[in-house]
């Protein structure tokens, strides 16, 4: 019997949790949608009772599922909103209008679905669902329980096998395809993109941001295949930036187009990638318009201006100013740096730099070219964290400028801040469990001095 949060968490926790393994210990075999079938019947099948809005991506897709999360809230609906992995506490996976379960909400739901998993177990071994499945289903019984209008889904893992991939979507979005996760979902650009494809479902409409031709015909002909319609980015769907960020400011303006229609909106985050998200997110909305959810294009504006994104280009110090950004492959590192060189060209970049051993260190080290040093470490809330010392090593083949080694975040910090003026500018990336370490430190320091934006 579980009667508290905390013997909610261990339970939870026990259970097979491929988020605190590699990857590359495990095969496309880890992945298959029968055991959350199966769950999801013994809980009497939550989710075919909630309209959803599906969502898969190499990067991206945490974002435009919060942007389409909070435009829907402003619309007045209650939404239920699921991502992954989380920062701090698992139940920040699954939130109805921003708001996080209770604790006694948590062990009400451990309780139920751990209970369908132990019947499910006694039956088959192999039925024994894992850790992300078991979240997914608490998910599933908390939206149920608060009656949302809409459920909003980040694919946790590519998306054709993904334990999310049983809801029944009014709309799908991809975000983007890039290489991440290659010995699960392929090793060329065509197969990962046929695995986020695999969202897609008959007549449902898709909005694709996938801008490289090589996946973006996979997903156009998966598309075509299912009869299902689609807008594109660049194509149906066009975003132009009017006015850029600044560090004074902190919004960019941009107009985005759609069927004729036009958002004007103020972001207040920087580049391109955010910008391309938020369109997403805004043609989301739109074709939900016709499915009885209507949103006032100035209803979503407003939602857009006032946007919190946590790890997401977040300035969590100023004197020097300090970015925690989730970033974890090269092509979200690249869009990353090119972003910090847009709007903030003159100042000297050092970066706090760990990864999960996993990724390809190689190609993230060398989209840091031209940084004024990297410190690299590890995170310490998981055993995914590559080693400092391997990192360090990769780090110096690769970047070839100054690579320095820290224990853990809070040396890393410490000696970032020890060799740096007001002026220059800290990056701490590579990794959501590093950024939202460093986010953890700095928010319990009183030397803190983030200051509202003009």
């Amino acid at each position: 019997m579980i009667g508290t949060y905390q013997q909610a968490t261990a339970a939870l926790y026990g259970r097979i949790n491929y988020e605190v393994v590699n990857t590359d210990k495990m095969s496309p075999i880890d992945f298959k949608l029968d055991r959350m079938r199966r769950l999801l019947a013994e809980l009497d099948d939550p989710h075919l009772k909630i309209p959803v809005v599906h969502v898969a991506g190499t990067k991206g897709k945490g974002t435009a599922c919060a942007l389409v999360a909070e435009f829907l809230k402003a619309g007045g609906y209650k939404v239920g909103l699921y991502t992954s992995p989380h920062m701090y506490r698992f139940e920040e996976r699954f939130v109805v209008n921003g708001k996080q379960p209770s604790e006694a909400d948590v062990v009400a739901l451990t309780q139920t679905v751990l209970d369908a998993a132990d019947r499910l177990q006694a039956e088959d071994a192999s039925l024994a669902p894992t850790f992300f499945e078991c979240i997914n289903a608490m998910a599933w019984m908390h939206f149920c329980n608060q009656n949302v209008d809409l459920a909003v889904l980040e694919v946790g893992l590519g998306g054709r096998l993904d334990s999310t991939n049983l809801c029944k979507p009014l709309v799908t979005a991809i975000t983007s395809i890039s290489f991440d996760h290659t010995r699960i979902l392929g090793s060329t650009l065509a197969a990962i993109a046929g695995e986020k494809a695999g969202i897609i479902k008959p007549g449902v409409p898709v909005i694709c941001g996938v801008l490289n031709p090589e996946a973006q015909a996979v997903v156009h002909a998966k598309a075509e295949e299912a009869k299902a319609p689609l807008k594109q980015l660049e194509r149906d769907v066009l975003v132009q930036t009017d006015a850029a960020w600044s560090l004074a400011h902190r919004e960019q303006q941009v107009s985005l187009n759609c069927d004729g229609e036009t958002w004007k909106l103020r972001l207040p985050f920087p580049g391109s990638v955010y910008a391309d998200n938020a369109a997403i997110a805004v043609a989301c909305v739109h074709e939900l318009a016709s499915r009885g959810f209507p949103v006032p294009n100035s209803t979503i504006a407003a939602a857009a201006r006032d946007i919190v994104l946590p790890l997401r280009f977040e300035i969590l110090d100023e004197s020097p100013v300090l970015i925690a950004d989730s970033a974890h492959n090269a092509a979200s590192i690249r869009a990353l740096i090119k972003a910090v060189r847009e709007h903030l060209p003159s100042q000297p970049v050092t970066v706090m730099l760990a990864v999960s051993s996993d990724k390809d260190h190689a190609a993230i080290c060398r989209e840091l070219k031209g940084v004024e040093r990297v410190i690299v470490t590890r995170y310490v809330g998981t055993a995914r964290a590559v080693a400092p010392e391997q990192l360090a090593e990769t780090a110096r083949e690769h970047f070839g400028g100054q690579v320095l080694l820290a224990e853990n975040p809070a040396a890393a910090l410490e000696m970032a801040r020890s060799m740096v003026g007001n002026g220059d500018v800290l990056l701490a990336t590579g990794s959501l469990f590093f950024a939202a370490e460093i986010r953890k430190i700095v928010s319990e320091s009183p030397a803190c001095s983030v200051s509202q934006p003009a």
